[in-house]
């Protein structure tokens, strides 16, 4: 099995730390965990690295086509590495700050990267949704702006890398919707 792993942001250090760049945070902290380094892929439009184990191999992308287009960059490299399956993860203005939840399939809800991926994949693929909650200023500067408190923001992610370290052993999306959600 071949599995695409694709953390949502957009590139550059003016976006790092942001509430919209949480998948990229989520990615980097978890290869970091594995001891794993990103290289830039221009051909594939994005920072990749590769994780393998006895059951399947991961490919742990973050698009570097800016968050609105990062289904062209998804595209790309599930169709070169011939992946069986996503699974995206990335942030959500529906949900409550500190909310984690995992779902397969369904709607983009209005986000920008979820319509972009939707076009070009399909939307049958797994999520990760970290919740931010809605601020009280306009949507497009909330996502762009940073989290308020960073440590409780740092243990969600810690909190992320478990549930997806379980995923890596186990491959059962159920179990790990049922062990991991945080409403």
């Amino acid at each position: 099995m071949k599995y695409l792993i694709a953390g949502l942001g957009n590139p550059g250090s003016v976006y790092c730390g942001t509430r919209h760049n949480i998948g990229f945070d989520i990615l980097e902290a978890l290869c970091e965990s594995l001891g794993l380094e990103f290289r830039v892929d221009t051909k594939l439009l994005c920072e990749i690295s590769t994780f393998k184990n006895q059951k399947a191999t991961f490919y742990l992308v973050k698009p570097q086509t800016f968050m609105n287009l990062s289904g062209e960059s998804i595209i790309k490299v599930s169709n070169f590495y011939k992946c069986n399956d996503l699974f995206v993860i990335h942030d959500d203005l529906d949900l409550p700050f500190g909310s984690i939840r995992f779902k397969n399939g369904g709607g983009n809800g209005g986000h920008n990267g979820l319509k972009s991926i939707d076009g070009l994949y399909g939307n049958c693929y797994y999520r990760l949704r970290f919740g931010i909650g809605r601020g009280m200023v306009d949507v497009a500067q909330y996502v762009l702006s940073k989290f308020e408190n960073k440590d409780d923001k740092d243990k969600l992610v810690q909190h992320s890398i478990k549930a997806l370290e379980s995923f890596f052993i186990d491959l059962d999306f159920l179990k790990l919707q049922n062990n991991f959600t945080i409403k």
